[in-house]
């Protein structure tokens, strides 16, 4: 188990570095470098195009490391399968409850001549959205339930 805890560490600072890097080069003017490596770089040197693409690839890292996490966690700990299965299907049912709350009206946007003003983008983007500011809300009330915990011992 103390690999599985290694290899987790080194994959979270490896993310870190990365968003890091990502972070640095979106403020970076460098025209030449953000066009080698994003054709579709508007000419000011926006990296917003290679960081949603970066965005992309963690979360997918994330999910997959859930779910390898998740298969070591069952075969060396069957009992706390449980709880991994109760959290799983309330992460589900969030998810679902987000996409029933979003909103799929078309939006009018004089002079938008893209693909993404279609029901499902629109829907999926306000579940992103919702999802989004309830992770935002639970991470602060964690932070302040842990302070506060620390505080009362």
């Amino acid at each position: 188990m103390k690999t599985v805890g290694l290899v987790g560490k080194i994959v979270m600072a490896a993310i870190v570095v990365i968003g890091l890097v990502l972070a640095l080069l979106m403020g970076i003017k460098g025209e030449i470098l953000a066009e080698a490596v994003n054709p579709n770089a508007s000419a000011d040197g926006s990296w917003t195009g290679v960081i949603i693409t970066a965005t992309i690839a963690i979360l997918a890292i994330g999910i997959i490391g859930a779910i390898i996490s998740w298969i070591v966690e069952a075969f060396t700990n069957p009992e706390g399968l449980l709880k991994s299965l109760i959290v799983v299907a309330g992460c589900i049912a969030i998810v679902v409850i987000c996409w029933l709350m979003a909103d799929d009206t078309i939006l009018n946007l004089p002079g938008y001549e893209g693909t993404d003003n279609e029901p499902f983008m629109l829907k999926v983007a306000d579940t992103g959205i919702f999802l989004a500011y309830i992770s935002a809300s639970a991470a602060v009330l964690c932070i302040l339930y842990s302070e506060i915990r620390q505080l009362l011992k």
